[in-house]
């Protein structure tokens, strides 16, 4: 398969995505968590046709969760904040929690991810990983190709079936 190393490294971060989703989303807000649940799932399919780099940057540029010219819900603003907290749990190369990427990369989006942030008690700089959460990342290295690859064909046959 096309980009493995590729593959499993947004694999493991879409589910810590969803893992943080369970976490600090409360239960009424469902068009999160139906949100959350094709976190990246495009950018895992479009690394079997195009390189890394691509496949990164036709994912940002059409993603709503991405800071681009697509209009934002408040659903994809949540989306974004547990984008940047699950990186520091799964990306080595992305160690900022969400406050301090807010304030590094972003500190033109403060007004509307600082109250995210705060409604889920994460608005601190340098706050420490939560350990259980550390714990399911490190259960992530463990999975296989071959059960990635049939969680991708599973997701692709939930999304077709929710598209007709």
């Amino acid at each position: 398969m096309k980009n493995q190393e590729s593959i499993r490294y947004t694999y493991c971060h879409r589910k810590m995505v969803q893992y943080l989703a369970k976490r600090y989303v409360k239960e009424e807000q469902q068009k999160v968590y139906e949100q959350v649940q094709n976190h990246d799932l495009d950018k895992m399919f479009l690394y079997l046709f195009y390189n890394q780099k691509d496949a990164s940057a036709i994912h940002r540029k059409l993603t709503s969760h991405h800071k681009n010219e697509i209009p934002k819900s408040k659903a994809d603003y949540i989306e974004m904040v547990l984008d940047w907290e699950s990186a520091r749990y799964t990306k080595p190369d992305k160690l900022l929690n969400a406050y301090d990427t807010l304030y590094r990369y972003y500190p033109e989006m403060k007004e509307v991810i600082l109250p995210i942030l705060q409604e889920f008690g994460i608005a601190q700089t340098n706050l420490p990983m939560e350990p259980k959460a550390l714990a399911y990342a490190n259960q992530l290295k463990n999975v296989t190709m071959d059960e990635i690859q049939n969680e991708m064909i599973q997701d692709f046959k939930r999304v077709w079936k929710e598209e007709k």
